[in-house]
């Protein structure tokens, strides 16, 4: 091998380095940029966010939430804590991670649900003001819970 073929060699394995770590900071940044992008949707340290993220789920609330409850997410999910855990699991939701971990629940009256002009409340799960859950419940003696994000924004959020 020459000299010349051999810096020619140099050249070509430099050049593929390079492309290789271009696609990998261009790989980088879109996973990075991506993940704030869905920490912004799911961030819920005011009121106001909370508000305008039931909004973007078709939900129409009064402003100011019913409760506000202090709560440790259950450390064994037995009953009806684990029928919750796996309604929250088909939104994307990992409750598993927040295990023994405190949260607050956020209680709104919705107020635009169909045929149920009144008692269907929307219930926000949030820990370190980051949503971790959620639901739409109708309570009384004929009520139901069901989740919270609408099919079509479940395949838009990744919740990690």
């Amino acid at each position: 091998m020459s000299k010349g073929s051999s810096k020619k060699g140099i050249k070509i394995f430099l050049f593929l380095a390079l492309i290789i770590v271009a696609i990998a900071a261009i790989a980088f940044w879109g996973k990075a940029k991506s993940e704030t992008e869905a920490d912004n949707i799911l961030a819920m340290s005011s009121n106001a966010q909370r508000v305008e993220f039931l909004n973007k789920q078709g939900w129409i609330v009064k402003p100011d939430p019913l409760s506000r409850e202090e709560i440790t997410v259950p450390s064994d999910f037995d009953g009806v804590y684990a029928e919750y855990a796996a309604l929250q699991e088909s939104q994307g939701f990992d409750l598993e991670k927040y295990k023994g971990k405190p949260a607050t629940l956020f209680t709104y009256q919705v107020l635009n649900y169909p045929d149920y002009p009144e008692n269907v409340v929307a219930t926000l799960v949030v820990s370190s003001d980051k949503l971790i859950g959620g639901d739409i419940s109708l309570t009384g003696e004929n009520g139901f819970t069901e989740p919270l994000i609408a099919p079509s924004t479940q395949t838009y959020l990744v919740i990690e």
